[in-house]
């Protein structure tokens, strides 16, 4: 299954689109980040610069600083005086390195922001204002944001995933199905076209070497019968694919005229293997709702499974009942009888009872899966029961259509 080329093609539909939006909540949270980081640092680093700025500029000659900044002044002969509280590393750094105007200044491991005046008389006056707590609060800020965005990086790339998984699962649905009736198609055709192949090829021949017009007409017979089998393994497998997609819609179906139709049809293949084909017809409204023609084949199927699994001088019975709110129609075979235990595996596809009777020319296979996907389809439950060699029992088990406030009206379709 993972080794399939859709699987891994799917797979990697789900990672692009986890990684589209796992890239787009990175580029919104990066540029969230970098425009809030920006905006801040730039409106606290202005606050400084003008801090520092006017208490330079203010300073008198008693060098009293406020707000946090530290004020030095040289004298032209090299004299340094500081305000009160200046730590004495600053008051030992040499000043006439800083550029006039704004700059920074580290000492003792601390940052300033630094603002140095030029006076007439050759002396400079500096303000220095820490922002060390300001820079180290900044960084702590880039962590937190790094590590926030990694958080919704990938928080965005699990739901990206999720988000993924759900776009591409109808896609996934269709090529199952896809995948599905092909196999289905390859399996169930391979045996009626290799029937018709070689049916054909013996009717070549016979007129190849003689013309015996009565077997002639007998092949020619087969040959229309087979073809007629293997159109009804493509409606089986259109109503299947169907069946899988589609809700069932419905109208009232008579399920005891079904019955009887079913029975008359078969009848005559029941007749050639010397098999008896009874009905059982029970009292009361035995209307349900759905798809007569899926009804009908489903019903049709379970018919030929029996007459599949019984030998000459066997009986199969279709019986339609009702219980409650349900309608039961039943398929009784007095055959090989089946295993209880193994009815789970009866309903896979292509699956065979364990000791069918040999009937040439007939198909085995999607017959009690497909009844298995109409009987839900449908609303109801197919019930299975029997045991070895004391036959077996297939029952559909149907809602009840609802019955008419009025006078009934005739059924028929």
């Amino acid at each position: 299954m993972t080794g399939r080329p859709e699987t891994r093609l799917l797979r990697r539909a789900t990672a692009v689109i986890a990684a589209q939006v796992a890239a787009a909540v990175a580029a919104t949270v990066v540029l969230v980040s970098v425009l809030a980081f920006s905006l801040t640092i730039r409106a606290e680093h202005r606050a400084e610069e003008r801090t520092v700025r006017v208490q330079t500029l203010a300073a008198g000659a008693d060098l009293i600083g406020t707000e946090g900044v530290l004020l030095l002044r040289r004298a032209p002969d090299g004299a340094v005086t500081a305000s009160g509280g200046t730590p004495p590393a600053v008051v030992r750094m040499d000043v006439t390195r800083l550029r006039p105007g704004r700059g920074n200044a580290t000492v003792g491991g601390r940052h300033f922001e630094a603002y140095a005046v030029d006076g007439a008389d050759g002396s400079r006056t500096v303000g220095l204002l820490d922002v060390t707590a300001r820079e180290e609060s900044g960084e702590r800020l880039i962590g937190s944001l790094l590590v926030a965005g990694l958080i919704g990086i990938v928080a965005a790339a699990s739901v990206g995933a999720v988000l993924g998984r759900r776009a591409v699962r109808p896609l996934a649905r269709a090529l199952s199905l896809q995948r599905r009736f092909v196999a289905d198609a390859s399996h169930e055709l391979r045996t009626p076209l290799a029937v018709l192949h070689t049916r054909a090829q013996l009717l070549q021949r016979r007129l190849n070497r003689d013309v015996d017009t009565a077997r002639v007409r007998a092949d020619v017979a087969e040959l229309v019968a087979d073809t007629h089998a293997l159109g009804e393994v493509v409606d089986d497998l259109l109503l299947s694919a169907e069946l899988s997609h589609r809700p069932t819609g419905g109208v009232a179906v008579d399920a005891a005229g079904l019955a009887r139709e079913v029975a008359a049809s078969v009848e005559p293949h029941a007749g050639a293997q010397h098999v008896t084909l009874r009905t059982d017809i029970g009292a009361g409204p035995l209307d349900v709702t759905g798809v007569r023609s899926s009804l009908r084949r489903a019903l049709a199927a379970l018919v030929d499974n029996a007459l599949g699994h019984v030998s000459a001088g066997g009986t199969v019975t279709v019986s339609v009942g009702r219980a409650d709110d349900r309608v039961c129609l039943a398929v009784v075979d007095d055959g090989v009888g089946l295993d209880p235990a193994r009815a789970t595996h009866l309903l896979a596809r292509f699956a065979r009872g364990e000791d069918p009777v040999d009937r040439p020319g007939r198909r085995f296979g999607l017959g009690l899966a497909l009844v298995q996907e109409v009987v839900v389809a449908h609303g109801g439950q197919l019930r299975i029961d029997g045991s070895p060699g004391h036959g077996a029992r297939f029952t559909m088990i149907l809602p009840a259509a609802p019955v008419p406030a009025g006078p009934a009206a005739a059924a028929g379709e």
